[in-house]
């Protein structure tokens, strides 16, 4: 892509483009792409298989963030499937969130979904039953960190894919998937400092 950078501003240059676009083209890249510049964390969707698995494996009524929601795909699967299930999709990135926040309309504004143009670090994570990540790995650390530190007895952390370095799972659920192989669980009660 860096290599085509140049030829492509030439062409755009020699077609006539208006300067104005080019801002444009910024806005849109920062409104979904905002969380990879600022947080090495670019915008993945989970697989429809996510939501399955999760639905199987959530407890009744649990509270679950979605940390890094993006369009909010796999929290309206999962409430779809989970009616019990309360799930709070918390998106930074505003072109993603209002995506998200559109696909929650359409579906009838469901009332086990809440939607929060939030950063997830900012939330409190202790009143929740489960956290779903599907981040990269540059945060993972810190996410452990966040969630042995204020996260309930017994909470789970779910991350999609990218482990917490030196903590091994306490489970691991297999997705089937070529890129989003298995989902990694630990218990805060076991996996406490």
């Amino acid at each position: 892509m860096h290599a085509l950078l140049l030829p492509c501003c030439a062409l755009a240059l020699s077609a006539g483009v208006p300067p104005w676009v080019y801002l444009v083209a910024l806005g849109v890249t920062l409104a979904f792409g905002r969380n990879a510049v600022f947080g090495q964390v670019p915008l993945y969707r989970s697989s429809p298989r996510v939501a399955e698995v999760l639905a199987e494996t959530l407890p009744a009524g649990a509270r679950v963030l979605e940390a890094g929601s993006g369009d909010a795909r796999l929290a309206m699967r999962l409430a779809r499937l989970r009616p019990d299930v309360t799930v709070v999709a918390s998106e930074s990135a505003w072109g993603s969130f209002g995506v998200g926040w559109c696909r929650w309309r359409l579906a009838g504004a469901p009332g086990n979904v809440a939607l929060t143009a939030a950063s997830f670090w900012s939330l409190d994570w202790s009143v929740f039953d489960a956290v779903y990540v599907f981040l990269s790995p540059a945060p993972m650390m810190r996410v452990w960190d966040k969630f042995s530190g204020e996260a309930q007895p017994d909470a789970l952390l779910v991350s999609n894919t990218f482990i917490v370095p030196g903590v091994p799972p306490d489970r691991t659920l297999p997705l089937g998937g070529p890129l989003q192989k298995e989902l990694l669980m630990w218990c805060r009660q076991h996996g406490t400092r």
